[in-house]
């Protein structure tokens, strides 16, 4: 355990030193060379992506009615990572899917029809 503490007190040293932790350490056991990592980089924006997005920040919300839907915890969890990172808020993300899915599907609504027409009250 102390191994790995003298190696990590190294390695910020070397760091503070120079700045670049990709120097090589030197340990009793063995020689390791170390990569900067570089969780920041961006890659280039996609522009379907960034269509999608406007489209949702830009739908309105219109509706009053309220309904209690039951989600995944993967899918909240998703769902309130866009809240934070592109400012979407959940209902508005919700009305928009159903809206796009209800548009792409127009053969539901037209089944919706014929069989509201058949049933006998």
């Amino acid at each position: 355990m102390s191994q790995i503490k003298s190696l990590a007190d190294e390695l910020r040293e070397t760091i503070k030193k120079d700045g670049h932790p990709d120097k090589e350490i030197v340990d009793d056991e063995s020689t390791f060379k170390q990569k900067p990592i570089n969780k920041l980089t961006k890659k280039p924006p996609d522009t379907k992506l960034e269509t999608l997005f406007e489209s949702i920040l830009t739908f309105e919300l219109i509706g009053t009615e309220k309904l209690l839907i039951r989600l995944d915890d993967r899918t909240v969890f998703l769902l309130k990572q866009l809240k934070i990172a592109k400012a979407i808020d959940m209902n508005k993300l919700i009305a928009f899917s159903l809206q796009h899915f209800l548009r792409t599907h127009p053969e539901l609504i037209e089944y919706v029809k014929e069989n509201i027409k058949t049933i006998e009250l």
